[in-house]
């Protein structure tokens, strides 16, 4: 099984709590079974969110526009005020927000900048999933064009779901000690994005490397995850973190390799905590000469990645995926896309990140 064309084309848009995402689940637990492994499943019951296709007006010209997920509902008038600006998770710049104020000077909804891609794409704002304020996301090259006192009209529409469920898939390679490596990569994705490089890449290549663990003595063993509801505040990665705290189960982790949009970028980021496995990391793509193919980011395993709440335990962590790119979140994200160079260069690189922390786990 290709987990690239089998999530992007075979399912295609598959947003968390949905019948999609059920499907993609399925699919990422049936290629760990064609691995000759028995994937278990990590059920979880979460609120979805149905997201409308924002409508935008700017003095009377429609504007595209990209949904925020988990916004409450508008549809009104009013004029542009900035209200802020924020630092781009990537790269040096800097996202304007803007608010919608109506007729009594109200702040009635919210206009972001979308920090990545080439459109105005389906994101979330940085509230929670309950305090988002009715928000519709617009291009960098159309915020600017926003100029205070512009008038608009926005009309921004979605259903909160309660009673979804979903789930993270999981299988292991047993070690001698009772202790295990995590790869990881999420396999679901977000409106109207077939998602084949965010992130069907990714959990094909935790595919490809656990068939490359298999029938291997391993001093330590190594859990394949397929993380559910990553665009949604990376939620079920916090859940199995969640969980295995409260269970006592942290300690046997020893570390995780995250694998997200591996297959098309501009740069290979290699961004990991503590410093001592970053390191680690830079030398493993230096002896795998992808400096001689690459430009080179680096950074915490913190921020928009499942690494994220590992890291926040102090687990040592690292993600790996070469970003940006135009089509991020778009609907023409299609397997044509994948390069298949960026997929063998990550999952080497992986392979050499889990034999070494199988092998020599870093200090927490």
């Amino acid at each position: 099984m290709n987990l690239i064309e089998a999530l992007s084309v075979g399912i295609g848009p598959r947003t968390a709590g949905s019948e999609e995402a059920e499907r993609a689940a399925d699919a990422v637990a049936e290629s760990f079974r064609e691995l000759g492994l028995e994937p278990q499943f990590q059920e979880f019951d979460l609120v979805g969110y149905e997201a409308d296709e924002p409508w935008l007006e700017v003095e009377g010209d429609a504007w595209p526009a990209g949904p925020c997920m988990y916004a409450h509902s508008f549809d009104g008038e009013g004029t542009v005020r900035k209200i802020g600006e924020t630092d781009a998770p990537v790269g040096d710049r800097r996202l304007a927000t803007f608010a919608v104020v109506d007729a009594d000077g109200r702040e009635v909804a919210r206009l972001l900048t979308s920090p990545f891609s080439r459109g105005a794409i389906p994101f979330m704002s940085a509230h929670t999933h309950i305090t988002t304020p009715p928000t519709a996301f617009v291009s960098a090259e159309d915020s600017a064009r926003l100029e205070d006192g512009m008038r608009v009209r926005l009309k921004v529409g979605g259903r909160f779901v309660p009673g979804r469920r979903e789930r993270n898939v999981f299988a292991d390679l047993p070690g001698k000690l009772d202790e295990h490596v995590i790869v990881s990569a999420h396999h679901d994705s977000v409106w109207r994005g077939p998602g084949a490089i965010d992130n069907a890449s990714g959990v094909e290549g935790v595919r490809r490397d656990g068939g490359g663990l298999v029938g291997r003595e391993l001093e330590r063993g190594v859990r394949v995850i397929g993380f559910a509801a990553e665009e949604i505040k990376l939620s079920g990665a916090r859940l199995y973190v969640d969980e295995a705290k409260i269970r006592g189960e942290l300690a046997r982790i020893a570390g995780v390799v995250n694998l997200d949009c591996i297959a098309r970028g501009e740069k290979l980021n290699v961004v990991g905590s503590p410093a001592a496995l970053l390191d680690r990391g830079v030398e493993a793509a230096r002896a795998l000469g992808l400096f001689d193919r690459y430009e080179l980011e680096t950074g915490p395993a913190t921020g928009g990645v499942d690494s994220h709440w590992f890291a926040q335990e102090s687990i040592p962590a690292v993600t790996l995926l070469h970003f940006p790119y135009d089509e991020y979140h778009l609907p023409d994200e299609s397997p044509a896309l994948a390069d298949e160079q960026l997929i063998d260069d990550t999952v080497a690189l992986a392979s050499a990140l889990v034999d070494s922390l199988v092998e020599h786990p870093v200090a927490r």
